[in-house]
């Protein structure tokens, strides 16, 4: 993807508080040249992503050449907004350490009102006992009656959260206790919940939750990736053509 805007026209544009403006691809023109091109492109082969593929090599495979690679981004949005799926293995690897690498806190909640008991509670950057180990809050969602909590010991397993709160009496600081139904890696943690017709519900709230099952962090960046995996493919006797009239929209000469 090294040559993907090198044909883009340049404007000055300023990033944040800079004062000086820079030189940069206008990216306002490869909006208008996607919505003309992809208009005229009726053929196209569906194709699914294998782990391993890359654009370049699914260029030189479909094309003959790696310098279509960008064709995958025009003809699929989902492309040009996630970036290309990962592998299995990669997906996993980066769910574990770099998505979800904090442990999530199941709090023993089974209605809103029991929910709304902990609004005030356990804010966002507030340091708490996991069982007997240290860590912080950095996310907190009543809905799906969960916190999360980063830590550098391991928490999987402890079965209560706790802080000593300073700020009512200062003098005789209240312990704020809650029992917990399990602590997981966050990656195990819930993302939403679904019905069985696949529709998300709010467990707490929904007029109808029968059937109801938690979709976790995981299960749901599984998902997503795959959702990527299914793409639009230009037809080999047709690249030519709309290589063309790419280049004729850019004015390359």
């Amino acid at each position: 993807m090294s040559n993907y805007f090198k044909n883009f026209p340049k404007v000055a544009y300023r990033f944040g508080n800079e004062d000086q403006p820079v030189s940069y691809q206008k990216l306002s023109k490869y909006v208008d040249v996607i919505d003309t091109l992809q208009e005229s492109i009726s053929a196209y082969i569906e194709y699914e992503i294998r782990d391993f593929d890359r654009p370049d090599t699914l260029s030189h495979r479909f094309y003959g050449t790696s310098e279509y690679e960008w064709t995958f981004f025009l003809m699929n949005d989902r492309l040009r907004e996630s970036g290309w799926p990962l592998a299995a293995q990669d997906l996993y690897d980066a769910a574990q350490n770099d998505f979800y690498k904090n442990y999530t806190c199941k709090l023993d909640i089974s209605t809103a009102d029991s929910a709304a008991l902990f609004a005030n509670l356990y804010s966002v950057g507030q340091s708490v006992l996991v069982g007997d180990k240290e860590g912080k809050v950095v996310h907190k969602d009543l809905d799906l009656g969960e916190i999360v909590v980063s830590s550098d010991t391991d928490l999987t397993t402890s079965m209560a959260i706790s802080y000593i709160d300073y700020d009512v009496i200062p003098e005789q600081p209240l312990t704020v206790h809650a029992p917990l139904t399990n602590t997981v890696y966050e990656y195990e943690g819930t993302h939403h919940y679904e019905n069985d017709s696949g529709e998300w519900v709010n467990i707490f709230f929904d007029d109808n939750t029968l059937g109801t099952i938690p979709k976790t962090n995981l299960e749901h960046l599984v998902d997503q990736n795959d959702q990527l995996k299914r793409i639009r493919i230009i037809r080999k006797q047709d690249i030519q053509a709309v290589v063309a009239e790419y280049k004729r929209l850019m004015e390359i000469r």
